[in-house]
This record gives C-alpha cells, sequence and structure tokens, in this order.
C-alpha cells in the first residue's frame, strides 16, 4: 500500500481536523501518516487511528501563539528564523526518505513547500480559495471591510490592492537562504510560494460560480471535522436544563486562533443576555477563566457538529472549518473575522442569507444590533440583519458590488448547502499521476 504523508499545522485545529476528514477518505487506499512540529492538536490525530510523528524543532506554545498573532497581523515578527526552517526541511526530508510517499498533502505547513519541492514529491495543498492568486485576480473576489468606507474610492483602492498582493515579492530571509541551500529556484511571487502541485478549494461550489480557475485548481468543497467522539454527559445535562427553562441556547466557538480579548468583549456581553444560555468551547484559549453564571457553560473542544439539533444559533471567529461546520447545522451565525481569509468565509455567509458578520473593533453597540436580530422572528430578523449589514458592513455610496443590496432570508431550519458527493480520492488518483508524468 502506498503512503500519503499528511503535514498540517498541528496547532491549527481546524487544520489538522481537515486533514483528518481527508485521511479518512484515502485510508482504505493509502497507508496515510501525518507529522507535524507540535503536540497541540496531536491527540486527535491518535485518537482518530492515525500515526504522528513529532518532528524537531517542537514549536513553544508562544510560538504558535506568535505565529497566529502573525497570520492575523497583529505583530510583523515571526519565529521562522534560518535555524529554524532549515532544522525542520532536515527532519522533514527525513521523514520523506522514510517513507517515500506518494504524495504529500498539506494546510498551511510553511516549510513542507520547500522539501516537497527539494524532494520532488508531489505536493497537495487543501485551503479556502481566499488564500489562493486566482481569488486575487477575480474580478470577484470580496472586497475587506475597511475599504468599503471610501465611497467612490472603494474599487480603485480595491483593484490596486489585489495587483499589489499578487505581484508582491517579499518572500523571508529564512526561507530564500533555505532555497538555496537546497538549490531550488524560488517562485517570483509570495503567493506563488505557496501554491502546490494541486490545490484543492474547500470553499462551497456555489460561491464560486464566476470563477475560473487554473488547472491545478480543483473545488472539492467543504471539509470539516466529524470526530467520533460523543457529547459529554455535563453538556447534555446543561442542554436539558436550559431547554427546560425555554433558555436560546447558542454555541461560542473561536477555533485555535481567538483573539483572548475580544473573546473575554464578547464572552461578557453574552453572559448579560437573560434569555441565552452559553456552551463555550473555549477552555484552552483562555487559561484563567471562570464564571459564576448558572447560563454559562465553559467547555474544552466539542465536536460542535453534535451540537446542530441543540443550539438556536452561533456566535464564531471566521475559520473556515468553523463556519462550515455551523452552516451544516442549518442554524444561523454571527461571525467575526480574525483576519481577511476569515473575514471572506463571513461574508460568502452573510450574501447566501445564513450569517451577519461583526467588523473589528467588537463594541458593545455592534453587539447588540447582533444580538437583536435573534430576539425577533425569522422576517424581523431578515429586516435587522439587513439593518446591522447597512450600519456596519457597508454605507449607502460605498456598497460592495458582489454583495447583494439586501441580504437573503436568513437560514434558520435544517438546510445545507453543501453537496458532500465530491471524492478526495478520485481527485487524487487522476491528478498525481499527471503530475508524476511532467
Amino acid at each position: 500500500m502506498k503512503t500519503i504523508l499528511f503535514a498540517p499545522a498541528v496547532f491549527n485545529l481546524a487544520e489538522t481536523t481537515r486533514m483528518i476528514e481527508v485521511a479518512k477518505a484515502m485510508k482504505d487506499r493509502y497507508y496515510c501518516v501525518f507529522f507535524g512540529f507540535s503536540k497541540t492538536f496531536a491527540p486527535l490525530i491518535t485518537e482518530s487511528g492515525f500515526e504522528y510523528h513529532l518532528l524537531a524543532p517542537i514549536l513553544t506554545k508562544k510560538q504558535e501563539e506568535q505565529i497566529i498573532k502573525f497570520d492575523q497581523l497583529r505583530t510583523l515578527k515571526n519565529p521562522f528564523t534560518k535555524e529554524m526552517v532549515a532544522s525542520r526541511i532536515t527532519s522533514e526530508q527525513s521523514l520523506i526518505a522514510k517513507f517515500e510517499p506518494r504524495l504529500i498533502v498539506t494546510g498551511s505547513n510553511v516549510t513542507i513547500f520547500l522539501s516537497a519541492r527539494s524532494k520532488k514529491i508531489p505536493l497537495v495543498y487543501v485551503k479556502p480559495y481566499a488564500l489562493s492568486e486566482p481569488f486575487f485576480q477575480s474580478e470577484h473576489a470580496l472586497m475587506p471591510h475597511e475599504l468599503r468606507f471610501f465611497g467612490p474610492l472603494s474599487n480603485p483602492l480595491w483593484h490596486w490592492t489585489k495587483k499589489r498582493i499578487v505581484n508582491t515579492r517579499w518572500i523571508p530571509n529564512a526561507f530564500k537562504h533555505a532555497a538555496q541551500r537546497e538549490m531550488l529556484p524560488l517562485p517570483k511571487t509570495s503567493l506563488q510560494m505557496m501554491d502546490a502541485d494541486l490545490n484543492l478549494i474547500t470553499t462551497p461550489k456555489l460561491f464560486l460560480e464566476e470563477e475560473q480557475l487554473p488547472e491545478n485548481y480543483r473545488i472539492v468543497g467543504p471539509i470539516f471535522a466529524k470526530l467520533s467522539t460523543s457529547l459529554p454527559e455535563e453538556v447534555l445535562t446543561f442542554i436539558q436544563r436550559k431547554q427546560q427553562e425555554r433558555k436560546r441556547i447558542i454555541y461560542f466557538a473561536m477555533g485555535s486562533s481567538g483573539n483572548p480579548r475580544m473573546l473575554r468583549k464578547i464572552l461578557f456581553f453574552l453572559q448579560k443576555q437573560p434569555d441565552l444560555a452559553v456552551i463555550a468551547s473555549i477552555d484552552y484559549l483562555l487559561d484563567d477563566i471562570q464564571s459564576d453564571s448558572e447560563d454559562l457553560l465553559i467547555t474544552e473542544y466539542l465536536s460542535s457538529h453534535l451540537l446542530h439539533e441543540f443550539i438556536d444559533f452561533s456566535f464564531i471567529h471566521g475559520g473556515e472549518g468553523t463556519v462550515q461546520t455551523a452552516c451544516e447545522s442549518g442554524k444561523p451565525f454571527i461571525g467575526v473575522g480574525m483576519q481577511f481569509e476569515q473575514s471572506c468565509n463571513i461574508d460568502y455567509c452573510v450574501k447566501y442569507g445564513n450569517a451577519i458578520a461583526l467588523t473589528k473593533p467588537v463594541t458593545e453597540r455592534k453587539l447588540q444590533i447582533a444580538r437583536s436580530f435573534f430576539t425577533q422572528d425569522s422576517s424581523a430578523g431578515t429586516h435587522a440583519a439587513s439593518r446591522f449589514s447597512n450600519k456596519w458592513s457597508t454605507t449607502s455610496n460605498s456598497r460592495n458590488r458582489n454583495l447583494p443590496e439586501q441580504p437573503p432570508n436568513i437560514v434558520s431550519s435544517r438546510k445545507s448547502f453543501f453537496n458532500r458527493d465530491s471524492s478526495v480520492i478520485s481527485l487524487f488518483e487522476t491528478q498525481t499521476v499527471k503530475i508524476q508524468k511532467k
């Protein structure tokens, strides 16, 4: 049985679970092996029945936090020094030599792009559309919220910004140095640096119907966690008690990239709502979180798809896995993006009609407006969502042309826009043959 290596950033919850789901689809035909440089969510891999190799240098918690802050543009400093990048590539190459994989699948393990190329192993990148070069080349690319307030200048500014992003040639010195050592020619631009032999786009196809994708891009649709676990007894007891009290039950989650300061602000607000009961899967994000509220249950990571039938809505960040899990529930959600790609994930859903978006900075006034949607029936809620969008996402003279004048009806029933018939296996099999023949 041929081997496939999986290389997620194991400190990223959504990415780790996404890789697990892909491996589940492949395990009957391939020997699936995981590796990474983090212990954080490694137990989820081994509990799913897959082998995990922890490679050196192991990321510290501080380094993981630093990478997340860098990704969210909250710092310009990243921990990827020349020494770290060189050590990571050495470790990766040793593992590649040991297993001789048919291909490598990654999410955002940045060094594997060099290691795979140096060893001439086909690389598959599973990613959201908003992280791709075709997205920024598209005339349909969703505009950042920050640009929508410039009125007639919004579209020209967005066109100029996209062009600059596509042509940016910034590559960290550590990676340039590593490429020289491996005698690898570097791609011309930053976006091309993070392009793979085959790029699998997990953004729902219905959002991308007008897009023209390159030959090495395929839309496979949503891939998100459905781990084989059950809800803890304390969660089930809490749900039963709050249903008896006729409370609206909210699922509050910020993935693995939630901003602790923002998280505290939102949680403080939700606790003050007398008709709400909150299940907050945030324990691993806030070490010192405490609450005396009988309407708040703080837990560790939950398999959130198991909560679908119990919750009324979700309050989440914009990570693609978290958003897609909320969408499958058929319940509406409030979303706040930590960075641009996450904001796009939310805005696609705002356009579709099953979400409303909070923009940063998150204030109590914005929270009140978002909250007002869920105090009314679905018809009134639609108007509330429209008012929210009008007030906080755009202005009357600076509306993003890619968004509707008014959001369509919020999806409040068990309706899913997912096509679950996509075959990851067949895509791998057909495309990797093409790659290897080149």
